[in-house]
Protein backbone atom coordinates (compact mmCIF):
# COMPACT_ATOMS: atom_id res chain seq x y z
CA UNK A 1 0.00 0.00 0.00
CA UNK A 2 1.24 3.39 -0.92
CA UNK A 3 -0.33 6.56 1.25
CA UNK A 4 1.88 9.85 1.16
CA UNK A 5 3.78 10.40 4.23
CA UNK A 6 3.63 14.25 5.05
CA UNK A 7 6.29 15.86 7.42
CA UNK A 8 6.40 16.03 11.48
CA UNK A 9 4.40 19.15 11.81
CA UNK A 10 1.77 18.38 8.65
CA UNK A 11 -1.39 16.65 10.05
CA UNK A 12 -1.97 13.14 8.40
CA UNK A 13 -4.74 13.23 5.84
CA UNK A 14 -8.10 11.16 6.45
CA UNK A 15 -8.54 7.31 4.92
CA UNK A 16 -11.90 5.64 3.88
CA UNK A 17 -12.08 2.49 3.89
CA UNK A 18 -14.65 0.36 1.96
CA UNK A 19 -14.90 -3.47 2.34
CA UNK A 20 -17.43 -5.49 0.48
CA UNK A 21 -18.44 -9.10 2.00
CA UNK A 22 -18.40 -11.73 -0.56
CA UNK A 23 -20.44 -14.95 0.12
CA UNK A 24 -19.20 -17.99 -0.33
CA UNK A 25 -18.38 -18.09 -4.30
CA UNK A 26 -17.54 -14.65 -3.81
CA UNK A 27 -14.25 -12.52 -3.16
CA UNK A 28 -14.32 -9.88 -0.47
CA UNK A 29 -13.13 -6.81 -2.14
CA UNK A 30 -10.98 -3.66 -0.08
CA UNK A 31 -10.22 -0.59 -1.02
CA UNK A 32 -8.49 2.31 0.41
CA UNK A 33 -8.88 6.17 -0.26
CA UNK A 34 -7.11 8.65 0.87
CA UNK A 35 -9.38 12.09 0.84
CA UNK A 36 -7.33 15.59 0.50
CA UNK A 37 -9.17 19.01 0.11
CA UNK A 38 -8.22 21.42 -2.78
CA UNK A 39 -9.13 25.07 -3.02
CA UNK A 40 -11.35 25.68 -5.97
CA UNK A 41 -10.34 29.33 -6.39
CA UNK A 42 -13.78 30.46 -4.80
CA UNK A 43 -14.55 32.60 -1.64
CA UNK A 44 -17.15 32.31 0.45
CA UNK A 45 -18.08 35.06 2.22
CA UNK A 46 -18.38 34.31 6.81
CA UNK A 47 -19.07 37.63 8.56
CA UNK A 48 -18.16 41.41 8.28
CA UNK A 49 -15.38 42.11 5.65
CA UNK A 50 -11.87 43.78 6.48
CA UNK A 51 -8.74 44.08 3.70
CA UNK A 52 -5.23 42.26 4.87
CA UNK A 53 -2.31 44.62 5.63
CA UNK A 54 0.77 45.00 7.30
CA UNK A 55 1.34 45.73 10.36
CA UNK A 56 3.92 48.32 11.70
CA UNK A 57 5.82 45.28 13.12
CA UNK A 58 6.08 43.90 9.06
CA UNK A 59 4.06 40.88 10.60
CA UNK A 60 1.13 40.51 7.90
CA UNK A 61 -2.77 40.08 8.89
CA UNK A 62 -4.81 38.99 6.50
CA UNK A 63 -8.66 39.91 5.01
CA UNK A 64 -11.12 38.14 7.71
CA UNK A 65 -14.91 37.52 6.82
CA UNK A 66 -14.40 35.22 4.29
CA UNK A 67 -12.48 31.52 3.57
CA UNK A 68 -12.16 29.39 0.55
CA UNK A 69 -14.63 27.27 -0.88
CA UNK A 70 -12.51 23.79 -0.93
CA UNK A 71 -13.64 20.66 -2.57
CA UNK A 72 -12.91 16.86 -1.35
CA UNK A 73 -11.19 14.62 -3.48
CA UNK A 74 -10.94 10.75 -3.20
CA UNK A 75 -7.58 9.36 -3.70
CA UNK A 76 -7.19 5.33 -4.21
CA UNK A 77 -4.30 3.71 -2.05
CA UNK A 78 -5.47 0.36 -2.49
CA UNK A 79 -8.03 -1.92 -4.18
CA UNK A 80 -7.87 -5.96 -4.23
CA UNK A 81 -10.07 -8.20 -3.43
CA UNK A 82 -9.35 -11.12 -0.58
CA UNK A 83 -8.77 -15.19 -2.18
CA UNK A 84 -11.38 -16.83 -2.82
CA UNK A 85 -12.61 -19.46 0.31
CA UNK A 86 -11.11 -16.99 2.75
CA UNK A 87 -13.55 -17.76 6.18
CA UNK A 88 -15.28 -14.94 7.69
CA UNK A 89 -12.63 -14.70 11.32
CA UNK A 90 -9.75 -14.44 8.59
CA UNK A 91 -11.10 -11.79 6.87
CA UNK A 92 -11.96 -9.81 10.06
CA UNK A 93 -8.62 -10.81 11.31
CA UNK A 94 -7.13 -9.52 7.90
CA UNK A 95 -9.33 -6.48 8.48
CA UNK A 96 -8.04 -6.06 12.50
CA UNK A 97 -4.15 -6.36 10.94
CA UNK A 98 -4.73 -4.13 8.41
CA UNK A 99 -5.70 -1.74 10.67
CA UNK A 100 -2.77 -2.09 12.98
CA UNK A 101 -0.90 -1.32 10.26
CA UNK A 102 1.90 2.25 10.57
CA UNK A 103 0.21 4.11 7.59
CA UNK A 104 -2.90 3.83 9.64
CA UNK A 105 -1.81 5.59 12.72
CA UNK A 106 -1.91 8.91 13.85
CA UNK A 107 -5.26 9.68 10.99
CA UNK A 108 -8.86 9.76 11.08
CA UNK A 109 -9.47 6.39 9.34
CA UNK A 110 -12.94 5.71 9.09
CA UNK A 111 -14.15 1.84 8.09
CA UNK A 112 -17.57 1.46 6.35
CA UNK A 113 -18.23 -3.21 5.88
CA UNK A 114 -21.39 -4.08 3.98
CA UNK A 115 -23.35 -5.72 6.60
CA UNK A 116 -26.21 -7.03 4.75
CA UNK A 117 -26.74 -10.42 4.85
CA UNK A 118 -23.17 -12.17 5.85
CA UNK A 119 -20.99 -9.01 6.23
CA UNK A 120 -22.88 -8.66 9.82
CA UNK A 121 -21.03 -11.73 11.52
CA UNK A 122 -17.96 -10.19 9.91
CA UNK A 123 -18.35 -6.99 11.80
CA UNK A 124 -19.18 -8.42 14.78
CA UNK A 125 -15.47 -10.10 15.18
CA UNK A 126 -14.05 -7.37 13.40
CA UNK A 127 -15.68 -5.26 16.57
CA UNK A 128 -14.52 -7.81 18.98
CA UNK A 129 -10.95 -8.26 17.45
CA UNK A 130 -10.35 -4.17 17.93
CA UNK A 131 -12.15 -3.89 21.55
CA UNK A 132 -9.28 -6.56 22.50
CA UNK A 133 -6.50 -4.60 20.75
CA UNK A 134 -7.58 -1.35 21.49
CA UNK A 135 -8.39 -1.63 25.07
CA UNK A 136 -6.69 1.44 26.03
CA UNK A 137 -8.85 3.87 23.96
CA UNK A 138 -11.59 5.92 24.69
CA UNK A 139 -14.68 4.03 23.07
CA UNK A 140 -17.72 5.91 21.82
CA UNK A 141 -21.06 3.33 20.82
CA UNK A 142 -23.19 4.73 18.05
CA UNK A 143 -26.86 3.93 17.96
CA UNK A 144 -26.77 2.22 14.33
CA UNK A 145 -24.29 -0.36 15.87
CA UNK A 146 -20.94 1.55 14.88
CA UNK A 147 -18.07 1.86 17.56
CA UNK A 148 -15.17 4.80 17.29
CA UNK A 149 -11.80 4.35 19.43
CA UNK A 150 -9.69 7.55 20.11
CA UNK A 151 -6.61 6.72 20.36
CA UNK A 152 -5.22 9.98 20.37
CA UNK A 153 -5.65 13.55 19.34
CA UNK A 154 -4.58 12.46 15.20
CA UNK A 155 -5.70 8.77 16.09
CA UNK A 156 -9.34 7.97 15.64
CA UNK A 157 -10.70 5.00 14.32
CA UNK A 158 -14.65 4.50 13.50
CA UNK A 159 -16.21 1.13 12.07
CA UNK A 160 -19.35 2.00 10.17
CA UNK A 161 -21.82 -0.62 9.66
CA UNK A 162 -23.54 -0.05 6.25
CA UNK A 163 -27.00 -2.00 5.76
CA UNK A 164 -28.20 -1.85 2.25
CA UNK A 165 -31.88 -0.91 1.29
CA UNK A 166 -34.28 0.46 -1.31
CA UNK A 167 -34.38 3.83 -2.46
CA UNK A 168 -31.73 6.39 -3.26
CA UNK A 169 -30.95 7.41 0.02
CA UNK A 170 -28.12 7.94 3.05
CA UNK A 171 -29.26 7.88 6.54
CA UNK A 172 -26.12 8.47 8.46
CA UNK A 173 -27.83 7.72 11.91
CA UNK A 174 -29.44 4.62 11.35
CA UNK A 175 -26.30 3.78 8.82
CA UNK A 176 -29.00 2.41 5.56
CA UNK A 177 -28.10 3.20 2.67
CA UNK A 178 -29.59 2.46 -1.23
CA UNK A 179 -27.74 1.02 -3.53
CA UNK A 180 -28.69 3.32 -6.37
CA UNK A 181 -27.52 6.10 -4.01
CA UNK A 182 -23.86 4.70 -3.44
CA UNK A 183 -23.28 4.00 -6.98
CA UNK A 184 -24.68 7.29 -8.13
CA UNK A 185 -22.04 9.28 -5.75
CA UNK A 186 -19.26 7.05 -7.42
CA UNK A 187 -20.12 7.71 -10.68
CA UNK A 188 -20.81 11.53 -10.26
CA UNK A 189 -17.32 11.96 -8.51
CA UNK A 190 -15.86 10.35 -11.51
CA UNK A 191 -17.34 12.64 -13.71
CA UNK A 192 -16.48 15.72 -11.40
CA UNK A 193 -12.51 13.78 -11.59
CA UNK A 194 -12.83 14.06 -8.05
CA UNK A 195 -12.27 10.32 -7.58
CA UNK A 196 -8.70 9.40 -8.63
CA UNK A 197 -7.36 5.76 -8.80
CA UNK A 198 -4.51 4.19 -10.38
CA UNK A 199 -4.14 1.81 -14.17
CA UNK A 200 -4.31 -1.61 -12.41
CA UNK A 201 -6.51 -3.94 -13.53
CA UNK A 202 -8.68 -3.83 -10.14
CA UNK A 203 -9.15 -0.53 -11.02
CA UNK A 204 -10.24 -1.51 -14.89
CA UNK A 205 -12.52 -4.01 -13.68
CA UNK A 206 -14.16 -1.72 -10.99
CA UNK A 207 -15.29 1.10 -13.64
CA UNK A 208 -16.35 -2.28 -15.85
CA UNK A 209 -18.65 -3.00 -12.86
CA UNK A 210 -20.02 0.81 -12.94
CA UNK A 211 -20.39 0.61 -16.67
CA UNK A 212 -22.94 -2.97 -16.33
CA UNK A 213 -24.36 -1.93 -13.12
CA UNK A 214 -28.29 -2.11 -13.49
CA UNK A 215 -31.18 -1.22 -11.65
CA UNK A 216 -34.26 -2.88 -12.29
CA UNK A 217 -38.11 -2.12 -11.14
CA UNK A 218 -40.30 -4.72 -11.29
CA UNK A 219 -44.35 -4.66 -12.26
CA UNK A 220 -44.76 -3.94 -8.12
CA UNK A 221 -42.48 -1.14 -7.99
CA UNK A 222 -39.83 -2.95 -6.32
CA UNK A 223 -36.47 -1.96 -7.37
CA UNK A 224 -33.57 -4.22 -7.36
CA UNK A 225 -30.10 -2.76 -7.74
CA UNK A 226 -26.78 -5.34 -8.87
CA UNK A 227 -24.40 -6.37 -11.50
CA UNK A 228 -25.84 -8.10 -14.46
CA UNK A 229 -26.03 -11.69 -14.23
CA UNK A 230 -22.76 -13.49 -14.56
CA UNK A 231 -21.03 -10.14 -13.56
CA UNK A 232 -19.36 -8.88 -10.04
CA UNK A 233 -19.98 -5.56 -8.64
CA UNK A 234 -17.66 -6.46 -5.43
CA UNK A 235 -14.85 -3.30 -6.26
CA UNK A 236 -17.44 -0.72 -7.00
CA UNK A 237 -19.52 -1.38 -3.92
CA UNK A 238 -15.97 -1.28 -1.82
CA UNK A 239 -15.02 1.66 -3.93
CA UNK A 240 -18.26 3.22 -3.24
CA UNK A 241 -18.20 2.75 0.14
CA UNK A 242 -14.82 4.26 0.75
CA UNK A 243 -15.69 7.57 -0.63
CA UNK A 244 -19.52 7.37 1.17
CA UNK A 245 -18.71 10.57 3.22
CA UNK A 246 -16.52 13.34 3.27
CA UNK A 247 -14.50 13.76 6.56
CA UNK A 248 -14.03 17.42 6.23
CA UNK A 249 -18.21 17.77 5.79
CA UNK A 250 -18.32 18.43 9.99
CA UNK A 251 -16.11 21.37 9.17
CA UNK A 252 -17.69 23.29 6.38
CA UNK A 253 -19.52 26.55 7.31
CA UNK A 254 -22.22 27.58 4.85
CA UNK A 255 -22.89 31.43 3.69
CA UNK A 256 -26.06 32.23 1.33
CA UNK A 257 -23.97 33.65 -0.64
CA UNK A 258 -21.01 32.03 -3.09
CA UNK A 259 -18.10 33.94 -5.63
Amino acid sequence: MIVTQPTKTEELLPINIGVDVGQIRDNTAICVTEVSQVDTGRVRYTGPQTIGYVDEYGAWHPPTGQEPVMRSEYTVRQIRRLPLNTSYPDVAEHLADMLGKDVFKNRKVRLFIDVTGVGRPVYDALKLEMLLRLNNAEIKYQLNGGIEFKISERHVLQLKPISFVHGEIYNRSKGTLGKAFLVSRLQTLFQWRRFHAPDTKEVKAMIEELLVYEIKVDDKGKDTYGAKIGKHDDLATAAGLSCLEDPYNEKVRYSERVY
